[in-house]
């Protein structure tokens, strides 16, 4: 960039070039990011008001607001001289463009005030749907146009309840876009000092050089994955959690790149997905309380099935089972049922779950198990599977969590893998546990057993949202979701396009069958009596509560088509034989909820073969995919023919099926001087194909749009900081050199000036040394960006920040960095990232502070 002088000089002297000082570049905006046009950055100035007039949005947006019902100041930080403040912002109202079937979502972050209730509505052209009101446990809400309302331009407002002031993201986009948008920094706990390494088979060095001071073999979990510690001298003599956690992650960045490894990550921490519910000790005959057996046509099944899954084993990883005091049984209800199992928590063979030495004693594996295989005996309860036979396995602990090691060691074991047997230990493989990133060896050592017959069912999780929960959300996994006893979402559940069916896991705030009873799902459990834990029962809600029910069926459909696989299982789920499908899989159901008697009716001696679409939504626009292949993925041994495109938009090209192996893929492609810009387009490809003597088809939905909102981009005020990268005795990082920037045209550019050696020190004036540059938004006034719900833009991406030099006399003119409201997710399709326990964002520098000499710097609180 030059500045030209005027013309009328004629000095003959060139003008002389921009100082972009010793760092500078330009933040770009991710495509559809939005700000609420009265946050604090607004409101701070004197005289500022609340907008009067709604705020247009366009038909695809990421959104960030704030809310206050009323005006006051943040607790104060340490080292910080005068409060933050907040202003009064009661309502926020937006325009929509909004057509059938579409969904807004609000989510609500609250603030460092407190928790507050925020509450969503839409209404417009004759619709006035009821309102939805977050909570603590439910800070996700939603609103979906019904079919049949006009296609138009609504009204969205979200209104705060109470006097506290919150961020909140509201979100539209297409619906693989939603479920790919995670708005909080991955956090999943980990062992300190420890990591799973994958070696390379091929190094045999490898091994040797960790040892030499880098890494300490612990375990080896099988083929080239080992269990690794941080030796001794690595880890620092702080002695705080957060300290140890972050030199554990630095000691795995350092693994990931000595030679011979091929990854590294943290043993990772993963917990039950039960939610607990207010219980009672109920009598004998429990079933007037199932309502969830009856939800899933248990009657009808038990006819068609009288031996209860007689033979089958299903394994339950959990918290292992109820043992009476001094008795070497278990549960009466399940003592029957139950074969050997294994304990990896204390590396017994003895799965005894003891209870909590504090807070409640769940008995979590006790009441899924009871779920799949409680004996029917005429005394409590009786398991769907009620004549299969339980292997329990221990690996949650205490509290209901566990390490991934022990996980990935129990699925060896129990599909035959470690040491390598002639089969596994169990047909069914029931995991009412999650929280877990993308992890390569557990995925793999469950492919293992899937490949050996083995069927594993996962509980979706609890969190109320559609970012995939591992294991559930592993393509060999059948996921499930939680319903309650009116077959509605509960409240808690996961959702998404991972979801494969739904089950009744409960929900203790609802009576979906108007029983004047809370939807709580009953099974086997322990309470304490005079002289230790009882045998009782107890209800329970969750989606670890509802993975049973799937387990079970399983059973009871393997004791009659013993070679059943998962193949075919989903085979079964996709033609509607196994759950009340209507014919349209949705991400909150997948197939639909789970009906024992029709799957025991399914077709087993004819070999169900479908084509099943992977991405099964295909969305296109000129600021991401305009082209996208979709894999016709055949689901069956049977034989696919005739595959033919019959029907397409025509504001898209899509290209004939080519075979590849028993899979087919076509090219969907968008035709953009078909469409007009900023108009959602909606359409199906229909591909039509014969399969087991029979004319099929699928129908592949595709959303389009030539977006024009690039210039229109904005996420609100940029706070651009430079951040030592060492942090101090408290774990803490301090910011050294700040700059504010506004969007134009959709971007933002920024410039820090060298420091003049003058004081007073001005805040955008930096030394020569190493920092992390970051950048984000303050929506809520609270002196702290980067937290859950504003914008965050970290060199070169976020989540994989790296270390910027600064030298005396040169300059960095050229930095690119993208800022966004979402943040990243640790899967195996981004390998490089890391958790960030405790992260809660940097803290702003204050002005107040910038006039003594080095005293001028805060704290990040992470």
């Amino acid at each position: 960039m030059v500045i030209l002088s005027g013309c009328g000089g004629g000095s003959g002297t060139e003008s002389p070039a921009f100082d972009p000082g010793p760092l500078s570049g330009v933040i770009s905006i991710e495509a559809g990011s939005r700000i609420d046009q009265d946050t604090m950055d607004q409101l701070r100035f004197a005289d500022a008001r609340p907008a009067s007039a709604p705020q247009v949005l366009p038909a695809s947006f990421v959104l960030a607001g704030y809310l206050s019902g009323a005006s006051g100041s943040y607790p104060t930080l340490e080292g910080q001289v005068e409060p933050f403040i907040y202003a009064t912002d009661s309502a926020d109202v937006y325009t929509v463009p909004m057509a059938p079937g579409e969904t807004v979502i609000l989510r609500n972050f609250g603030s460092r005030q407190g928790n507050a209730q925020l509450e969503l509505a839409l209404r417009g052209h004759g619709v006035a749907l009821l309102p939805e009101t977050t909570t603590q446990g439910s800070p996700s809400v939603s609103l979906t146009l019904a079919e049949g309302a006009p296609e138009a331009v609504y009204t969205v407002e979200v209104t705060v309840i109470g006097s506290n002031p919150a961020r909140y993201v509201l979100m539209k986009a297409a619906g693989a876009q939603l479920d790919s948008l995670s708005l909080d920094w991955p956090a999943h706990e980990f062992v300190p000092g420890e990591a799973i390494v994958r070696l390379d088979v091929g190094d045999t060095g490898a091994m040797s050089a960790l040892a030499v001071g880098m890494a300490n073999a612990q375990r080896h979990l099988g083929g080239s994955d080992w269990v690794m510690r941080m030796p001794s001298q690595v880890m620092s003599g702080a002695s705080n959690a957060a300290s140890h956690s972050a030199q554990t992650l630095d000691w795995i960045s350092e693994l990931r790149q000595a030679p011979g490894v091929t990854s590294a990550v943290p043993n990772y921490l993963f917990s039950s997905t039960q939610q607990s519910a207010p219980t009672t000790p109920a009598d004998e005959d429990l079933y007037r309380l199932q309502w969830h057996y009856d939800l899933i046509n248990g009657p009808g099944a038990w006819q068609l099935a009288p031996g209860g899954g007689s033979g089958i084993r299903v394994a339950v990883l959990d918290s292992g089972l109820f043992s009476p005091p001094d008795v070497s049984s278990w549960h009466p209800d399940l003592d029957a049922n139950v074969i050997a199992g294994r304990d990896f928590v204390d590396n017994d063979t003895y799965p005894e779950d003891p209870g909590n030495s504090f807070g409640a004693s769940v008995f979590h594996g006790t009441h899924v198990a009871g779920t799949i295989a409680a004996v029917v005996n005429g005394v409590g309860i009786g398991g769907v599977a009620f004549g299969s036979e339980i292997v329990p396995v221990r690996v949650l602990g205490e509290g209901g969590s566990g390490s991934s090691d022990d996980l990935i060691d129990a699925i060896r074991w129990v599909t035959g893998q470690a040491p390598l047997e002639a089969g596994p230990r169990a047909d069914v493989v029931n995991l009412s546990l999650g929280g877990l990133p993308r992890i390569q060896s557990l995925e793999d050592a469950i492919a293992f057993g899937v490949n050996r017959g083995v069927i594993f069912v996962g509980a979706a999780g609890n969190s109320a949202t559609s970012a995939p929960s591992y294991p559930a959300a592993y393509p060999n996994v059948l996921s499930v979701s939680a319903v309650d006893a009116g077959g509605r979402l509960a409240s808690y559940s996961n959702f998404g396009n991972w979801i494969d069916l739904a089950a009744p896991g409960g929900d203790a705030s609802r009576d979906g069958n108007n029983d004047g009873r809370a939807d709580v799902v009953w099974s086997t459990s322990a309470v304490a009596g005079t002289s230790g834990f009882e045998a009782n029962y107890t209800g329970l809600q969750g989606t670890s509560m509802a993975a049973p029910h799937v387990s079970a069926v399983m059973a009871l459909i393997k004791e009659q088509s013993k070679d059943l696989t998962y193949q075919n299982v989903q085979a079964l789920l996709a033609d509607g034989q196994l759950t009340d499908y209507s014919g349209n899989r949705n991400d909150q159901l997948g197939y639909g909820i789970l009906d024992a008697a029709q799957a025991l009716q399914a077709n087993f001696d004819l070999n169900v073969s479908i084509l099943s679409p992977s991405p099964s939504l295909v969305s296109l626009s000129n600021e991401g995919k305009t082209s996208e292949t979709v894999v016709l993925s055949r689901i069956g041994e049977g034989e696919v023919s005739n595959v033919v495109v019959t029907e397409t938009p025509g504001w898209i090209s899509v290209s004939s099926p080519v075979p590849g192996g028993a899979d087919y893929s076509l090219t969907i492609s968008l035709n953009e001087s078909m469409i007009e810009p900023d108009t959602a387009y909606r359409g199906e490809v229909v591909v039509t194909y014969d399969s087991d003597q029979t004319g099929r088809m699928v129908k592949i939905p595709v959303i389009a749009q030539i977006l024009s909102d690039e210039q229109a981009r904005n996420a609100g005020v940029h706070f651009v900081i430079l951040v030592d990268t060492t942090p101090d005795e408290k774990g803490f990082y301090w910011a050294e050199a700040q700059v504010a920037v506004e969007a134009v045209n959709g971007r933002y550019e920024f410039r820090f000036d060298a420091d003049d050696g003058e004081e007073p020190r001005r805040l955008n004036e930096v030394r020569p040394g190493s920092y992390y540059l970051v950048a984000g938004t303050d929506i809520d006034g609270d002196g702290i960006i980067c937290q859950s719900g504003e914008a965050c833009a970290e060199y070169p991406i976020a989540g994989l920040r790296e270390v910027i030099t600064i030298e005396e006399g040169q300059s960095l003119s050229d930095i690119r960095m993208t800022t966004s409201f979402t943040r990243p997710t640790i899967s195996t399709f981004t390998p490089d990232v890391l958790p960030r326990p405790g992260f809660r964002g940097y803290r702003l520098i204050t002005q107040g502070r910038a006039s003594a000499p080095g005293d001028h710097r805060t704290r990040t609180t992470q």
